[in-house]
Order: structure tokens, then C-alpha cells, then sequence
């Protein structure tokens, strides 16, 4: 009798509405058993004369199976957040997949089989995506500890268990610290000042939560708008005391979920790993899979930038004070920035940024900007009506090419409650080719963190949340518009940091184009378009005070490279940050503050990396220049871009990449390295 569970088919698009609690630990049970198998089978015919096929690709096809098993689960873990008996389940399969994983890549014999692969005579014919394929392959046997003695393999097993466990704690705590604090509010004047649609989700969950009035969460998408909107001076500072003082021992809830302790051990176990393979410590061991050369390269490129960024800072900083005692402020306290700052651009340029927002509707906005991704790249993307979903509100859109389907993005919009608190892009399926020629299409999971409308208005994007979007829809893009048919090359999950944030950090670029917004933006009632000297006037006041926000992004950058270099030397987390801060002039935060007991960056994939937006940020302008150059709308240009970065998946440096669509050589200054000596 065939096996009826969903997980266990196959299939094209995920069965998402299939999926039931009783399936989860049979499938991936049944998937493990069965992989193993595979590797035992594998081994017994590969290990005199491997070759490609029966060896990487048989592989290959397994560890997909795996994966996206497990990906479709995570995905319906969002959707069932509430459900004890599937939390149950997925927790069961998350670590039968982790001990599984930790277990193939401990295998010797497969290891040695992939080793004689790669020494092989026939490797030798192997074109250079093949080799770069099994180069990475026997990379991450390597940095997996494979060639260590069997008792410091034994240790490192143990530290990866402790480290995952760990890493969920810190995001347990998070969670639970944000649910720990609201506000309600029953006078709608303690929320002057913020938009209609965000009092009326405020004022929809004040009802869920079975009040009259207004509740506030605790969450990054409301701490924006209170921030930047919020009229009420005490509002701001209690939000900004509640926000930076999450799972520590400060503020509301001091001591309840504190993260410090968690985060203390964690570094000094990601240390002894990095030791037991032979680094120096984890930033160095992160590097191993980056485009950065050294420890020290990375942070005098950060630096290099803190001192860029500090004369615009200190000019920032005097004009805001300035602003601020012509409106009765005497000092410009932490929770003052953001909100004097937009006061600032709306002083400054009157009107330009006012109800900006009601010209690039959710919808309206999606459908022109996919008609734009077609014109560049030579694409159709077509959004699906009926399909399989997790939640009511996720899309799908297909994506082809000279009639042919080549993959498929979903798109979560909204923020909920249940899901991360900030916008991703997960990958359910990563391209490759099988023994047979069958190619399994790749498939981009894109989550926003936008406002949904409510009361029959539509979502309304600011201008940042445009450049959300338009940073994932790169990821998604890049994931499912590559021609490798490798599977550890295809994905965008197997870039290096430093790598991965490219393409999103170009497509935020055309945000900034003039040319673009003027045809993207059309008002989500009258219809009516941008005039040129409203888009002239929005960009500069968009350009406006923006080097604080650099800082602090540099700031957490700084300290998430150097509380993993130097690890070790008796500074705890905190002392850290409060000797990066001196670094970065003009952005001194409250004692109180606990940015690290909330850094999720810390434990969710950044670690040690969180420098790879600056970094990659500073060569996506640099490959915007061609564009510039050509014509935002060029699709010569756009060919050529997808060519050189989206194509060959992880087959070559971005370096090289970006030298050949640049057609040039890269500026020897434009990292302005320089070669003084890095000291803490």
C-alpha cells in the first residue's frame, strides 16, 4: 500500500495545506533512514573508482530531500506556533535532522570518497563550476573537523549541539521579552502623530486582546513608528527604555529572560570551536567561506568607514541639536533622534515626504515592480490564483523564461505576531540537475514585516519599506534565476555573507533612482503619478540626517566582529560594546541599554558577519554605476547583470563578478584598506 504522507511525494510546489502533526516525525524518520542507506550503498561503489554521478549527484539528491522536508516544516511552524502537539513534532524533526547532518558529515569513508574524487584523472576534465562544486564539498567536511583525532571530533560534535541549543535559547528569551511588555492606551492623543493605519492595527489589537482603546506591542515594525512619528516625548522614551533593555537586566522586565548569560557562553563555545579547527577564533573561522581575506582586513575596512561616515555624523549632529532648542529641547536624548530627524526633512522640505507612502500601495507597487524585473532581466513573473498555502495571505508567483517555468517565489507579506520579527528570504528548493537530466526547480520564500491594511485601506509602503522589498525580491531573484545545475552552487543559502547581501543591496539602489520612482510611483486612489520636483524633493529629504543610522548599523557591525575576535581576552559583552561606542563618535546610548541581549543578528546565521552589509552595500553601489551610466531601465545592462551574478551561482568570486560586468578592473582605493596596524 503506498504511503500517503504529503512529505513523503513528490511534488512540484510544496503541499503545504496537506501537511498534518502525525506526518512530521514518520517523513523525516522514514527520509533519515532512508539516506543513510544511500551513503552506505554509495560508499561500498565509490570508494575505488568514484565518479560524478554516483557519487556527488547521488548525494545531492538526498541531502535535498532532507532539506526541503524540513524547510516546509519550519515554514508551517509559523502558521502553528500555538499548537503544542506540532511544536512537539517539528522540535523532534529539527533535531533528528541536526544529528543526522552532524553524523554525514563525520563520515570518513565518504569524505575519503569525495577526496579520491577531486584527485582523480577524471577530475581533471572537470569544467570550473564542477570544481568549485566539490572543492566546497570537501571544504565543509574539513571545516566540519572530518580530519581531527576521534576524541576532538567527538568534543566539536558536542559544542555544535550546545551551540544550536543555545542560539535558540537567546531567541526564546527575545520572544518571550517582547510578549512580556505592551501599553494600552486609551486617549488616541498619546498616539498623535502616527499614521491612521497604524493606530487602527493598534486599536484592532486592543480588541483582540479583549480592550477598548489602543494596545501597543513590542516589536521592530511598531519601535519604527513610535520613534520616527510619536509626538508624545514620554511615549518615545518609555517605548525606547522597553525596546533597548529586551531579555537583560535592565528596564520593565529586569532579570525575567536575561540573555546576558546565555550570550556569555555561547562565545566561548563558538571560540573553542574555532580552536578545535585550528583558527584563531570565530570571526577568523567565518572568514573561511567569505570573500574578506583576514580579521584584520575586515576591521580596517569598518574603520575606514566610521571615519567616512564622521564628518557628515558631526554635521548631523549640530544640526539637529540646533533644530532642537528652536523647538524649547535643550538636549537630544536617544528616543529624540529619529522623530527630530523626520521633523527635520519635514521642515526642511516641506510636503515631500508627506503621505509619500499613498503613492506606492502594496499591490500596485508589487505589479509594476515585477513588470520591471521582466523588462530587465528578459523574465515573465506571473502571480498564481490557486495553490497550496501556509497562511491566507501568502502569494505565489511563478517565474519563466521563452515559455518555460524556471521557478517560483512566495511572498508573506505582513507581520504577525507568530513569525520573526523582521523581512527574510528562505530558500525552499535550490536548482540542480539530476544523473538523469531532470532539473528540480528552485523556489524563494520571501517574509515582509509591512503593516496589512485594515477597515478597506490598502498596505501603504514608506520609502524604507520599499527598499525592504526590493533588497528580498533581489535575494528571491537571484535564487531562482541562476542556470547552475549544482546544488550546493544554485542557492543563495550557500553564498558567503559577504556575498549573499549583494544583490539586495543593488536592487535597494533603484529606491534611490529618480528615473525609477518617477514611473514606479502611482497613488493608490486618483492614480495620479509623481511629479519630478516631489521625487527631487523626497530623495533629499530621504538624504537627509541618515549618517546616525550608518553609525548605529557600523556600531553593531564593529561590535559583532570584535566580541568574536576577541573572545577570550576578559571583556565581558558589555564592556565590548561600550569600548566599540567610543569608536563611533556622536552616537553615546543610555548605560541602561542592552543592544547585544537583543542582537538577533547574534543567532540566526550573522555571527561574525553582520560587517557583510557595509561591505557588500559598498560594491553594490559601485555595480549600480553601470546602471547609472546605461540607464536604470537598460535591459542590455540588466542581461549583463544577471550574467555576471545571478548565472553561475557560487562558481566564482564576487570580486571577478563584478569586475567582468564592470567590464574594469576593481579601484585598488575602494575599500581604502589601509595598512596600519589594527589594535584594540
Amino acid at each position: 500500500m503506498p504511503d500517503t504522507n504529503p512529505l513523503l511525494q513528490a511534488w512540484d510546489l510544496p503541499p503545504w495545506s496537506e501537511v498534518r502533526t502525525e506526518h512530521l516525525v514518520p517523513a523525516i524518520t522514514a527520509i533519515i533512514t532512508d539516506n543513510r542507506q544511500v551513503i552506505a550503498e554509495t560508499i561500498l561503489s565509490q570508494s575505488v573508482l568514484p565518479n560524478w554521478d554516483d557519487l556527488v549527484l547521488a548525494i545531492d539528491e538526498i541531502d535535498a530531500r532532507l532539506n526541503e522536508a524540513l524547510g516546509i516544516i519550519q515554514i508551517l511552524s509559523m502558521a502553528k506556533h500555538n499548537d503544542t502537539a506540532w511544536n512537539t513534532a517539528a522540535a523532534a524533526c529539527n533535531d533528528a535532522g541536526a544529528q543526522y547532518r552532524s553524523e554525514r558529515l563525520s563520515n570518513r569513508p565518504l569524505f575519503e570518497a569525495y577526496r579520491r574524487l577531486a584527485n582523480s584523472s577524471i577530475a581533471l576534465n572537470f569544467d570550473e563550476p564542477r570544481k568549485a562544486a566539490l572543492a566546497k564539498i570537501l571544504r565543509k567536511f574539513q571545516l566540519s573537523g572530518i580530519e581531527l583525532p576521534l576524541a576532538q571530533r567527538e568534543k566539536l560534535a558536542r559544542l555544535n549541539l550546545d551551540i544550536d541549543r543555545l542560539e535558540e535559547l537567546f531567541l526564546i528569551h527575545l520572544k518571550n521579552a517582547n510578549a512580556a511588555w505592551t501599553k494600552h492606551v486609551d486617549d488616541v492623543a498619546v498616539l498623535e502623530g502616527l499614521y491612521p493605519t497604524v493606530k487602527n492595527r493598534l486599536r484592532h489589537l486592543a480588541k483582540e486582546a479583549g480592550h477598548e482603546g489602543w494596545l501597543i506591542p513590542l516589536d521592530e515594525n511598531t519601535c519604527q513608528q513610535i520613534m520616527r512619528y510619536a509626538e508624545n516625548r514620554a511615549l518615545r522614551e518609555e517605548y525606547f527604555v522597553a525596546y533597548s533593555t529586551r531579555a537583560s537586566d535592565q528596564g520593565p522586565h529586569a532579570d525575567e529572560f536575561d540573555n546576558d548569560p546565555v550570550l556569555t557562553l555561547l562565545l566561548s563555545l563558538r571560540h573553542q570551536k574555532a580552536e578545535l579547527l585550528g583558527f584563531d577564533n570565530f570571526a577568523q573561522l567565518r572568514l573561511a567561506t567569505a570573500a574578506a581575506e583576514s580579521t584584520d582586513q575586515v576591521r580596517r575596512f569598518l574603520r575606514r568607514q566610521v571615519t567616512l561616515n564622521t564628518p557628515s555624523l558631526a554635521r548631523d549632529t549640530k544640526e539637529l541639536q540646533a533644530f532642537a532648542l528652536e523647538r524649547g529641547l535643550s538636549e537630544v536624548h536617544a528616543w529624540d533622534h529619529e522623530f527630530l530627524a523626520e521633523q527635520l526633512r519635514h521642515h526642511r522640505f516641506p510636503d515631500a515626504l508627506k503621505n509619500l507612502r499613498d503613492y506606492f500601495p502594496l499591490d500596485g507597487t508589487l505589479r509594476r515592480f515585477c513588470l520591471f524585473c521582466e523588462r530587465l532581466f528578459g523574465i515573465r513573473i506571473l502571480e498564481q490564483a490557486e495553490f497550496s498555502r501556509w497562511h491566507n495571505d501568502v502569494r505565489l508567483f511563478e517565474i519563466s523564461e521563452h515559455g518555460q517555468t524556471i521557478g517560483h517565489i512566495y511572498l508573506d507579506p505582513y507581520h504577525r505576531k507568530e513569525a520573526p520579527d523582521y523581512a527574510w528570504t528562505g530558500t525552499l528548493r535550490n536548482r540542480r540537475r539530476n544523473a538523469e537530466g531532470r532539473v528540480a526547480l528552485p523556489i524563494a520564500d520571501l517574509h515582509c514585516n509591512f503593516t496589512p491594511g485594515v477597515d478597506g485601506h490598502p498596505c501603504l509602503l514608506e520609502h524604507q519599506d520599499l527598499r525592504v522589498l526590493f533588497h528580498e525580491w533581489g535575494h528571491c531573484l537571484q535564487h531562482v534565476l541562476t542556470s547552475s545545475p549544482h546544488h550546493n552552487l544554485s542557492g543563495i543559502s550557500q553564498l558567503g555573507r559577504d556575498t549573499a547581501e549583494f544583490a539586495g543591496q543593488v536592487f535597494e539602489q533603484w529606491c534611490l533612482s529618480r528615473e525609477f520612482l518617477l514611473w514606479l510611483g502611482a497613488h493608490h486612489q486618483s492614480g495620479e503619478r509623481l511629479t519630478e520636483a516631489r521625487v527631487d524633493a523626497a530623495l533629499a529629504a530621504l538624504d537627509t540626517q541618515t549618517s546616525r543610522q550608518a553609525a548605529l548599523l557600523l556600531t553593531g557591525a564593529m561590535f559583532d566582529f570584535e566580541v568574536h575576535r576577541s573572545q577570550g581576552d576578559g571583556r565581558s559583552t558589555q564592556q565590548v560594546f561600550e569600548d566599540v561606542q567610543q569608536e563611533v563618535p556622536h552616537v553615546q546610548l543610555p548605560s541602561y541599554c542592552r543592544f547585544a541581549n537583543s542582537f538577533d543578528y547574534m543567532v540566526t546565521g550573522y555571527a561574525a558577519s553582520v560587517y557583510a552589509y557595509t561591505w557588500s552595500g559598498v560594491l553594490a553601489i559601485e555595480a549600480f554605476k553601470r546602471f547609472r551610466q546605461d540607464w536604470v531601465f537598460n535591459a542590455q545592462t540588466g542581461r549583463a547583470f544577471r550574467e555576471a551574478f545571478f548565472s553561475p551561482g557560487d562558481s566564482r568570486s564576487l570580486l571577478t563578478a563584478l569586475e567582468a560586468f564592470l567590464d574594469r578592473p576593481i579601484a585598488e582605493d575602494l575599500f581604502a584598506f589601509s595598512s596600519e596596524t589594527v589594535t584594540r
